[in-house]
């Protein structure tokens, strides 16, 4: 697993929950330069940083996902960015967690 395809995941993720544009910028004025993901959803800007992009990609993705509603199972969301097979409260939430092998984040209720 690449961190450049979990990155290619969380930017797909995000476009997902409805953003109409998705980008990855960075701030290298003063060391540690610092990486930004903002999420466009109409006149509204949703943004996370962190020292490396994917880590602001998922950030994102984690506040984006978590407290939302699942338009497939009607359960709350949340994001685990790895694949465990046991998630706390799995019977209650529907967990998107990123699949390795499809490379993309997959709903729990799928």
């Amino acid at each position: 697993m690449s961190d450049e395809d979990k990155l290619t995941a969380s930017i797909d993720f995000i476009g997902r929950t409805g953003a109409d544009s998705v980008q990855v910028r960075f701030s290298d004025d003063e060391e540690p330069t610092v990486w930004f993901v903002v999420a466009q959803f109409g006149d509204r800007s949703e943004v996370d940083a962190a020292l490396t992009p994917l880590r602001a990609a998922l950030r994102l993705c984690e506040r984006l996902a978590d407290g939302g509603k699942c338009a497939h199972c009607g359960r709350p969301c949340g994001l685990e960015p790895d694949m465990l097979w046991t998630m706390p409260l799995n019977e209650l939430i529907c967990w998107y967690q990123y699949d390795p092998e499809l490379k993309t984040f997959r709903r729990g209720c799928e």
